[in-house]
């Protein structure tokens, strides 16, 4: 009695999926099985490969194709959208003990600079104002800012393997980022110090907050003078601006 369709096609799947255990379907032409087995690994390969480029500078040949080929093999997609499968690989990575502590961080980087070229910004308010005081009006944030805090460098480290270059990987600390693509974009990345990325975070979760408001909270929260922030403060704020991260400022209540 013949394969049924559905027999077929999940033998043709598992064959695909890994050829050196499973066998072809039943009336197939190996060669042909074959083909299509490296056809669609390497169109997953490739979709990793563009989305991760310095995690992959990182890697021998062996050494990624130990991730990805297992990752192809047993992973079970959740979307059968291409474009969400990196961020099913970043998490498969987390599992992986092969990989050092900066190469973990390193793809989850990678994603989210691969996730911020793909999204939508959201509309901006009616009374937004570009120009606005961002002391005296409420600031605000682009909707596509990022915030990270990571153990290692990440940007540089990034920047040094697409470069071509052997990147230093220092002590684990802690590094503030904030991301960002810019008006081609383009992702970026901007190294904030601790005060400024508290600033950020507050700008982030403010709700109807001046500038000057959110800087008070600060002060207090820090301990310091606000009048000894507020000229710092407002500094960081306009440089946002000029950076894209802050869109203006809307009008106070």
């Amino acid at each position: 009695m013949g394969s049924s369709f559905k027999e077929t096609q999940e033998a043709f799947t598992r064959y695909v999926r890994d050829p050196e255990t499973n066998p072809p379907p039943p009336g197939s032409r190996p060669e042909r099985m074959a083909w299509y087995s490296k056809l669609f690994f390497n169109n997953i390969d490739g979709t990793l490969e563009n989305a991760f480029p310095a995690l992959r500078a990182s890697l021998d040949d062996a050494g990624w194709r130990g991730l990805t080929r297992p990752f192809f093999r047993d992973h079970r997609a959740h979307s059968p959208i291409l474009r969400d499968l990196p961020a099913e690989f970043a998490e498969f990575l987390q599992e992986k003990p092969e990989l050092a502590d900066w190469q973990r961080e390193l793809a989850a980087y990678e994603l989210a600079r691969f996730e911020l070229m793909a999204e939508d910004a959201d509309s901006a308010p009616d009374d937004l104002d570009q120009a606005g005081d961002l002391l005296a009006g409420r600031p605000v944030v682009s909707s596509l800012a990022r915030l990270m805090v990571t153990a290692y460098p990440v940007d540089r480290i990034a920047a040094a393997l697409e470069a071509g270059e052997g990147p230093e990987i220092p002590p684990a600390g802690m590094h503030h980022l904030a991301l960002h693509r810019d008006e081609h974009g383009a992702p970026f990345a901007l190294n904030l110090t601790p005060g400024s990325a508290q600033l950020l975070l507050a700008l982030t979760e403010a709700e109807e907050q001046t500038g000057r408001e959110i800087i008070a909270q600060l002060a207090e929260a820090f301990g310091r003078p606000v009048d000894e922030l507020l000229g710092f403060a407002g500094e960081q704020l306009e440089q946002w601006r000029a950076e894209g991260l802050l869109l203006g400022a809307r009008p106070p209540n």
